[in-house]
């Protein structure tokens, strides 16, 4: 995977969200009202061949209309992560990159496994915490922003995440503030001030135990060895008041399958195919 030059939904996206915060200076019509509707139930292949074709002000309305409606001027691609890292983003993907990223979206997905080598492990994790953080959630668990969480034993690991996420706010024109330092991501420019994402590592049940309704990824999965860092993760997908959801990315390719049987009730477990046989 490689980044390219800011594409053309990220920009119209950033544009869409300046028109609409902190004053409203944009009314959408009732046609671009419902030409966003019908797009928002088009099958994933249909909407983005049409949102290509789509012309740049037709676009702009839609984008424009989805924000003010959803909160989200993302929403188009709510369903499609893989959609979101290529047209929004801008990354070039493999089919096999694509399967692991868009097997979080199913709407009924609590727990995903997934080995994606080195380094597209951290890369895929970043891309899944900001599409996370910058559409409404998954259904069915909630029609509001959903805080993305990244899990890694190690700091090294958690730098590695955070860096491939600032480099997509920087290039894609991301909205909000993210501290490397602190690792944490939050919006403030229409209101209160709203978390995106945040990172943990060295932690327990007990330590999150009020907490619900997140998108975790857990980086290098495979290397959790601590007892009380995989009770952690496992928690956030099991924890039973809110929708919180699990993708669990083993870094790489010759790691024992046992890591795979802490995550052997997920709803899906995803490993590419290996290219020699």
């Amino acid at each position: 995977m490689t980044f390219i030059q800011l594409t053309r939904c990220a920009a119209y996206a950033a544009t869409a969200r300046t028109q609409n915060r902190p004053h409203r200076i944009a009314w959408p019509s009732v046609a671009a009202a419902e030409l966003a509707h019908r797009l928002l139930h088009m099958p994933v292949d249909e909407r983005r061949a049409e949102i290509a074709d789509m012309h740049d002000a037709t676009l702009m309305d839609v984008l424009i209309t989805l924000d003010l409606h959803t909160g989200s001027a993302y929403e188009l691609w709510h369903d499609t992560p893989s959609g979101f890292a290529e047209d929004v983003l801008g990354l070039t993907l493999t089919d096999e990159h694509r399967a692991v990223l868009d097997a979080a979206a199913g709407p009924d997905v609590r727990r995903v496994a997934a080995r994606v080598p080195h380094p597209d492990n951290h890369l895929l994790a970043a891309v899944l915490m900001a599409w996370a953080a910058l559409v409404s959630c998954p259904r069915p668990y909630g029609d509001v922003p959903r805080v993305a969480v990244s899990f890694s034993q190690y700091r090294d690991s958690s730098a590695s995440v955070w860096r491939a996420l600032a480099r997509f706010i920087d290039r894609a024109s991301l909205p909000g503030t993210l501290d490397l330092t602190r690792r944490a991501w939050w919006v403030d420019d229409d209101g209160p001030q709203r978390l995106l994402a945040f990172a943990l590592w060295n932690t327990d049940p007990y330590a999150i135990g009020g907490l619900h309704q997140y998108f975790a990824v857990a980086a290098d999965a495979d290397r959790i060895a601590d007892p009380d860092m995989r009770a952690a993760i496992g928690y956030i997908a099991e924890e039973v008041y809110g929708g919180s959801r699990l993708v669990a990315l083993g870094g790489t390719t010759d790691e024992p399958e046992e890591w795979f049987e802490l995550y052997e009730s997920c709803d899906q477990v995803t490993i590419p195919t290996d290219p020699a046989k």
